[in-house]
């Protein structure tokens, strides 16, 4: 095919995937469910209609997913994976993941040995291949429905790490059926060996790769282009680096690096970066998941509609269902109440183990392994034609029907939570309206009668809302707990913004920004769950716990004075920048609660905004008895702190404005840049000066 031809056909495909997107959205129905008969239908039409026949010639192959494909859809779905929440369910994520996949293999792989033509080796291979689950189209259904978040990221975390256990299974398998090694215990142990190697080799690999290009990424100052496109070297590199030149996981390696970028992107990216990455990656996962389901419907069309024996490969394809249904109830039925006996977690009820269950769907890496198979293989041709009539039942079947037992469990029903949130903010925007109206009236440029009109509507519409809420919490009994959560997610929200401004201004550096949010969110989850401020929280995170053990121990085996002044000065000035923050934050929420107290909803539940005052007053009386301790005890130090954040806080007024005037159009980006960059110069040379400063002390 020319390249002309090639690009044509491209561009036909995204145009097909893009019209064929809307409709499904509209109708409700996951798109990527709805290509795949699309690609079907269009295979056939391109077939017979002349001048369309170039279309069928793109076909899936290993090389087309595994290194185009594929890593893309695992750094967008990493990158923007909620860590936290995949950190407080990682036990039942990677072991369904890991044991649940090997289980799986077998099980699947037995019933196919007894059941079709396959050996025990073709076989197994197959259980490898097939039991990466890949549950994009439920993923996008949950967003669709609201699902709860704890379904949605043990749906999605164990699609991320069971397609590394997949692929290094199907390896390992390949690789014994090809050397004629006979399976015993030596080559159990030494696989196993392989399976760790392999799993964890591919994560630090990516971790490593992520970690590089996120101190690379600083040079780029918040150049939205240059960022997106280093995040896209990242998610090649880390995979491709990994598959062929470490010999370890790709899809762990690329896992890795999209979850070092999402965690110091946090920090390090501005929101306007995080809106471009967030929508650049949205789109490229939307490409990679438009060619990946509707060249599959291709390959259906070639593989499955016209087999030489349509009858037998039916029963083979059905033989297969049955075998990963089996494999995924014993796993998930049997694995989970296991992991349910573990009283520090939180349980996975039978509810949540249903929809698991029948939302193990198939799709990319199947099709990946599938076509990789050598050719030499017995009955090569028997399991790509099962495979694929495996991803369209799991597709088409059970993609179409877990709606509805997410219907039957009211998993698709937002919680009194979300719905008390939704009411609330509908009445503060109608508020906002409101006053916007009342400052247009006082213009005098518009008829009185049209915003006596407007007016009244939205009067209307106020108390309506306020009535809504009075009688939700009537009606629901879950007064107090819904008042606390909005409450405290109002106050933290706040919290959190003031923090987001100090660092911004250049006020404090990332590492404070991360302990004083990691505080935050900590807060913030805990009275979402349990709506109840906490009696004890950690204060800093595991990784900078780490960090600071790792310094301790450097300073003492390299010891030094300068070393050794160095770690003193941060650590003094990391703690009064701190306090200095916390201090900040509690007199803006003083005043924000203060405001709270005055609200036409809120007023009415004065206890729980004593209780919020009371924490945030005696949080800042705790902060000012600390800043004079710690500044009695080290005058000198603090006071060249002092002077550096003060500075530091000028020079960020500055690095604004220039930002400001380019955006207007009053200077362009070459004199922005020069302006800013000698900005940021001065910023790092203030911070240098304190420790060196702090040495001579």
């Amino acid at each position: 095919m020319v390249i002309s031809d090639l690009v044509m056909s491209g561009v036909i495909l995204l145009l097909v995937a893009t019209i064929s997107a809307m409709v499904f959205n509209r109708l409700k129905i996951p798109y990527t469910i709805g290509l795949v008969v699309v690609g079907i239908v269009l295979s056939a039409f391109c077939y017979r209609i002349k001048g369309f026949e170039h279309i069928q010639e793109i076909k899936l192959n290993r090389e087309l997913i595994m290194y185009v494909l594929l890593p893309a859809l695992i750094f967008e779905a990493s990158v923007n994976i909620d860590t936290k929440m995949l950190l407080k369910n990682l036990l039942p994520t990677l072991t369904l993941a890991a044991p649940g996949l090997v289980i799986s293999t077998i099980i699947t792989g037995l019933i196919m040995n007894w059941t079709t033509p396959l050996g025990i080796g073709s076989a197994m291979l197959f259980g490898a291949l097939i039991s990466a689950t890949d549950p994009v189209a439920v993923i996008s259904l949950f967003e669709m429905i609201g699902a709860p978040r704890r379904l949605r990221i043990l749906v999605d975390g164990e699609s991320l790490f069971n397609d590394a256990t997949a692929i290094v299974m199907f390896n390992i398998i390949k690789g014994i059926l090809l050397s004629g090694v006979v399976l015993g215990m030596g080559t159990v142990v030494s696989g196993s060996i392989d399976f760790v190697v392999t799993f964890l080799g591919g994560l630090l690999v990516g971790a490593g790769i992520g970690f590089i290009m996120a101190q690379i990424i600083l040079f780029a100052k918040d150049d939205p282009v240059i960022e997106v496109a280093l995040s896209t070297i990242v998610a090649y590199t880390a995979f491709i680096a990994a598959d062929k030149y470490f010999n370890v996981s790709g899809v762990m390696a690329a896992m890795g690096a999209g979850m070092v970028i999402n965690y110091y992107g946090a920090s390090r990216f501005s929101p306007e970066v995080k809106q471009y990455m967030k929508q650049f990656w949205s789109f490229v996962s939307f490409v990679a998941n438009s060619f990946i389901f509707l060249l599959l419907g291709f390959t259906e069309e070639f593989y499955l509609i016209y087999p030489k024996n349509f009858g037998g490969l039916l029963e083979h394809i059905m033989w297969a269902v049955i075998a990963i249904q089996i494999a995924r109830a014993v796993v998930v039925f049997g694995l989970v109440p296991l992991l349910n006996l573990n009283k520090k977690d939180a349980k996975i009820s039978w509810q949540y183990q249903l929809v698991i269950f029948w939302g193990g769907l198939r799709g990319a890496v199947p099709l990946a392994l599938v076509f990789s198979l050598p050719e030499n293989l017995p009955h090569k041709e028997l399991i790509i034609q099962v495979t694929l009539g495996v991803v369209l039942f799991t597709l088409l079947v059970q993609g179409t029907t877990i709606s509805k037992i997410l219907h039957v469990f009211k998993f698709d029903r937002p919680t009194n939570f979300i719905q008390f949130s939704k009411c609330y903010s509908l009445l503060l925007a109608c508020k906002e309206g409101l006053a916007r109206l009342n400052e247009i009236t006082l213009a005098g440029y518009f008829a009185k009668t049209n915003m006596d009109e407007f007016k009244k509507e939205y009067t209307e519409k106020i108390q309506l809302q306020e009535d809504k809420l009075k009688n939700f919490n009537r009606e629901t009994h879950i007064e107090h707990d819904a008042v606390t959560q909005a409450l405290w997610g109002r106050v933290l929200s706040h919290e959190r913004a003031s923090y987001e401004y100090l660092y911004d201004c250049n006020f404090i550096p990332e590492r404070i920004f991360r302990q004083l949010t990691f505080y935050v969110e900590q807060m913030l989850d805990n009275v979402v769950r349990t709506s109840k401020i906490p009696e004890k929280i950690n204060r800093i995170s595991l990784s900078m716990r780490i960090e600071s053990i790792f310094f301790k121990l450097w300073s003492k085996i390299i010891p030094g004075k300068t070393l050794q002044s160095r770690y003193h000065a941060k650590t003094i000035a990391g703690d009064y920048l701190t306090l200095c923050c916390i201090e900040i934050g509690c007199r803006g929420i003083l005043k924000e609660i203060a405001l709270l107290r005055e609200d036409v909803f809120f007023k009415d539940y004065p206890s729980i905004i004593d209780e919020c005052e009371e924490h945030y007053n005696d949080l800042s009386r705790r902060a000012i008895a600390l800043l004079q301790r710690l500044e009695a005890s080290n005058v000198q130090l603090i006071n060249v702190v002092e002077r550096a954040a003060v500075r530091q806080i000028i020079y960020g007024a500055e690095l604004s404005v220039i930002h400001q005037l380019n955006e207007n159009g009053e200077i362009n980006d070459q004199v922005a840049g020069e302006l800013a960059e000698s900005i940021i110069d001065c910023i790092a040379s203030v911070r240098k000066k304190v420790y060196r400063q702090a040495e001579m002390l």
